[in-house]
């Protein structure tokens, strides 16, 4: 008789978790979107200025991202490595310099915003400006990718 009881419970148990899972709200689940990124994000104030710098690189991928019509994560995937940047620059119809100058304007962008909130110094947003504008974008992203 003990088989049968271990049974039952397996079957009870086996039911329970979908009717539980639905009750819950399992059954209407969905997805955020991805959001605009020509909507102005507000500006948070960050601890630290690796944090300020991680702000920085999303709002100058947003700023891109708008100016080229496309996602910030789709940009982000295109600016992993050499052949990814050359596969989004023929699916979009661009060349790899209108990719580095969106890019770097974004950055500019991103840098005058970060200063405008105070989350850097003047000193510090000339020099992130100054290397945003001159450096190859790759590069930029790559030096804020290890001090993040």
């Amino acid at each position: 008789m003990k088989p049968l009881r271990i049974i039952v419970a397996a079957v009870m148990v086996g039911a329970g978790l979908p009717l539980s899972y639905v009750a819950l709200g399992g059954g209407s689940y969905s997805t955020p979107g991805v959001a605009d990124p020509c909507v102005t994000r507000e500006w948070r104030n960050p601890d630290g200025l690796d944090r300020t710098l991680e702000q920085i690189v999303l709002s100058a991928l947003d700023g891109a991202a708008c100016d080229l019509g496309v996602t910030r994560e789709t940009l982000a995937l295109a600016l992993a490595d050499e052949g990814s940047r050359a596969r989004f620059a023929r699916q979009h119809g661009i060349d790899d310099g209108r990719l580095e100058d969106e890019v770097q304007k974004g950055l500019v962008r991103a840098v005058d915003d970060a200063e405008h909130a105070g989350a850097l110094a003047g000193w510090q947003a000339t020099l992130l400006r100054a290397a945003a504008s001159r450096v190859p974008a790759e590069q930029v992203l790559n030096v804020v990718d290890i001090l993040t």
